[in-house]
């Protein structure tokens, strides 16, 4: 009996042993893996957003993304309508009242080199064929063959030959509800040399385009605000009177002139003397509320016993400017007249006169040197 008793008493004891070391609810344990640290931590992505370099890469463009110009090229960057591209450096642009671009050889009349313009406009629920009246209809273009061109990331429709006063090629994309429509004209074989010109153009304002955010108050960047100047020229600017033109290096300036209304430059070879060489006077004045208009009448009443013409259609810089020819004097010379921010300005150039031989030759070199590289200071 007593050997029960510590049978009983022994099984008892192990019943608890066993108890006691038994994890609570009575399951079995498992072993945790160890978690190493590390020093990056994983943000989940929330649904319907980039990650952030994604969403940098979609980001809306800007001035600084433009396209660099470079030898031959000038970089143009209308913020205004949110656009920008490069363009030949022979070609001059000034924008209209409607706030389109045109870009022109000398002057908007020269048939002799290609142009363009540039416009852009709001959509504002409108069909293409509510803005551009002479834009095929659907129906038409279901049996046109036309191309299409990558146009700032847009695809832009490409239609050729299309009538106008010049043969020439429309460039149409719409981006952010607005519509580009860029024209280039005397495009084609027909125009020869200068049809390849107008190709070329193309290329280069296609490929280098680029949408860019819209700054309402930008001003139009079109190429530098003077030209450069190449080896056995010089670059003049005139601070008071705003401008600043090239000049073969044998000229000197003198701008210390002035005259009755305004200021005088004088540009000449060694002396104001000197005969055998041409010359070169700008005046400056106050327009005084002129227009080119009035400033021409002027010209022809002061000259009116001479029955003096004018031609037009010359530009500087993007301003209109008129010409007169052979006007009397110690020496015939040409005038060329525009108004500028309310400044009157007359280039006389000295002699222009064909029977003076080598002058007159040299007269016209820089002439034709002067009125391409003309600018105003911004």
């Amino acid at each position: 009996m007593k050997h029960k008793k510590y049978l009983f008493l022994f099984a008892l004891f192990t019943l608890f042993v066993l108890v006691a070391c038994s994890p609570t609810g009575g399951s079995e344990p498992t072993t945790e893996p160890i978690v190493e640290p590390t020093s990056e931590t994983e943000v989940e992505q929330p649904e319907g957003e980039l990650p952030a370099e994604e969403s940098e890469e979609m980001e809306e463009l800007t001035a600084a993304d433009c396209p660099e110009a470079a030898a031959g090229t000038h970089q143009l960057i209308d913020a205004v309508q949110g656009i920008c591209f490069l363009y030949p450096d022979n070609y001059d642009v000034i924008r209209t009242d409607d706030g389109s671009l045109t870009l022109y050889v000398k002057s908007l009349l020269n048939t002799e080199a290609p142009l363009a313009t540039v416009h852009v406009e709001g959509v504002n629920g409108r069909t293409i064929q509510e803005i551009i009246p002479d834009y095929p209809t659907d129906a038409e273009l279901a049996t046109m063959s036309f191309l299409t061109v990558d146009l700032g990331g847009e695809m832009a429709t490409v239609l050729d030959m299309l009538p106008g006063q010049d043969a020439n090629r429309r460039i149409i994309a719409l981006h952010n509800d607005r519509l580009v429509d860029i024209m280039i004209a005397r495009i084609g074989e027909e125009y020869g040399e200068v049809g390849q010109q107008a190709e070329a153009l193309y290329q280069m304002m296609t490929e280098s385009f680029q949408f860019i955010a819209i700054d309402p108050e930008a001003d139009l960047v079109a190429g530098p605000e003077c030209p450069a100047a190449s080896e056995g020229l010089v670059l003049y600017t005139n601070t008071e009177d705003g401008f600043c033109l090239l000049l073969p290096e044998k000229y000197m300036v003198d701008d210390t002139l002035s005259s009755d209304t305004g200021t005088e430059t004088a540009v000449f070879v060694e002396s104001l003397m000197n005969a055998s060489e041409p010359k070169l006077f700008i005046t400056v004045e106050p327009a005084n509320g002129r227009t080119l208009e009035d400033v021409t009448s002027e010209k022809q009443e002061e000259f009116a016993d001479f029955e003096v013409m004018f031609s037009f259609g010359y530009m500087l810089d993007g301003v209109p400017a008129n010409q007169f020819e052979q006007l009397p004097g110690q020496d015939l010379n040409r005038q060329v007249m525009l108004v500028h921010n309310d400044r009157f300005y007359t280039l006389t150039f000295v002699p222009d006169d064909p029977s003076m031989g080598d002058v007159y030759t040299e007269m016209e070199t820089l002439y034709e040197m002067v009125m391409d590289s003309f600018s105003f200071l911004k």
